[in-house]
């Protein structure tokens, strides 16, 4: 009788156990589900002005064409081969023109002109305008050659990933690490990011479609990604902890056979 006890004990707490577990795995589940905490409205909203700033440190490439594109040329040095032995040539390198600590750029003919803290379309509007009194129609071109980001923390491939197209979202770095990790906390993303000489630290919900709202979730110039780690990092995964209740389901199922066995044999 006590055998039979047992028995009936152990496949109760198979069950228990097993409900626990299914409990516990949707509720981890839920928390890697991105965007599945919907707002107000199921239309997000879009940030405006998204285009990254003009900072110092930052490599811009700046093309000129003209009616005559022989007159543009010598505006063209910063998409070039540096110049050497030319008087007043800009100082250029193959990469595009380095925007100082001022935010200033040295332009052929312009001289030194302020950059920093520009979006692009802003300097492509000021050269524009200021190459007109040299060029017949104008037409300028502003790109960035250095655009950068960094991602780090629980993301399968952190370090710094290089923008060819000078516009990326967190999600797209992201994509670009890998994705996080199975234990890289989904809700409180880390934003740092330098502006006017101060640091600040944003903070985004990859849960929430309120996200897409978000300052930071378009990333600018040097922004650096931070995914902690899950408070209670698991020594396991889900799919281990799958694992590992099968391989106790079959023990404790092999030991209630046993007793089973047992029984039929005392009989």
């Amino acid at each position: 009788m006590k055998c039979r006890s047992l028995v009936f004990n152990v496949s109760i707490f198979l069950v228990v156990t097993s409900l626990l577990h299914a409990c516990n795995s949707e509720k981890r589940l839920a928390s890697m589900v991105y965007f599945n905490q919907q707002g107000d409205s199921t239309l997000a909203k879009v940030v405006q002005n998204a285009e990254p700033v003009i900072q110092p440190g930052d490599r811009l490439t700046i093309v000129v064409n003209a009616t005559n594109p022989a007159s543009a040329a010598p505006y063209n040095l910063g998409s070039a081969a540096p110049a050497t032995g030319t008087t007043g040539s800009a100082p250029t390198t193959p990469s595009g023109y380095l925007v100082e600590e001022d935010g200033r750029i040295q332009f052929p003919q312009l001289g030194k002109i302020k950059v920093g803290g520009l979006q692009r379309k802003q300097v492509i509007d000021m050269l524009s305008a200021s190459l007109i009194k040299y060029l017949n129609d104008p037409i300028v071109t502003v790109t960035f050659s250095n655009f950068k980001v960094t991602v780090l923390g629980e993301v399968n491939t952190p370090g710094t990933l290089n923008i060819p197209e000078g516009k990326v979202t967190l999600v797209e770095a992201i994509g670009l690490a890998r994705d996080l990790t199975a234990t890289g906390r989904r809700d409180n993303i880390t934003v740092i990011r330098e502006k006017n000489g101060q640091r600040n630290f944003g903070k985004v919900n990859l849960l929430s479609t309120d996200a897409f709202s978000s300052p930071y979730f378009v990333l600018q110039q040097n922004d650096v990604i931070y995914v902690e780690l899950t408070k209670s990092k698991a020594a396991t995964t889900d799919q281990t902890l799958i694992r590992n209740l099968a391989i106790g389901s079959t023990i404790l199922t092999v030991v209630s056979s046993l007793v089973v066995l047992i029984i039929n044999i005392t009989r």
